[in-house]
């Protein structure tokens, strides 16, 4: 038998930052068990996700899980784009998953914004198929205005 060493991750309780075993690396085969089925076998989950996994290079995605109750109710999954690096961290309760989220959505949301820019100014300067055709710009609406008509340009 392989004597493995504890996975640590780093928790948030009641606002104070600790480092506790990785509940879900401990509930993985050590040579390399599925760690979806290892959060579900703990009652993971998915709760909410930012950043898009479709962007290969987008920085940084945020994928939240959670379950009934505490201990380590929130669980926190930052999936890096450098050397498939995927990190956890936990969270107590909603007030504590709440913090992490307010801290880490603007840095997937920034990392997102800056793949799509990259992937509609990709080739030759013009916008690629990736989003799609641009969409009319919208029209202000006031009562009584009158319908006006949108302009491609």
């Amino acid at each position: 038998m392989i004597a493995m060493e504890p996975v640590p991750a780093w928790c948030l309780v009641n606002g104070e930052w600790i480092e506790r075993e990785d509940p879900v690396m401990a509930a993985c085969d050590p040579q390399g068990g599925d760690v979806y089925a290892a959060m579900a076998g703990l009652g993971f989950e998915a709760w909410c996700r930012i950043g898009d996994e479709e962007f290969a290079a987008a920085p940084l995605t945020l994928a939240v899980y959670s379950r009934e109750k505490p201990p380590l109710q929130f669980l926190l999954q930052l999936e890096g784009n450098a050397g498939d690096v995927v990190e956890h961290v936990f969270a107590e309760t909603l007030p504590d998953a709440m913090n992490l989220l307010a801290a880490w959505v603007p840095v997937a949301q920034a990392g997102a914004l800056v793949e799509l820019v990259r992937r509609l100014s990709a080739g030759d300067g013009e916008p690629s198929s990736v989003g799609g055709p641009r969409p009319a710009p919208p029209r202000p609406f006031a009562p009584g205005a009158a319908h006006a008509t949108a302009v491609e340009i």
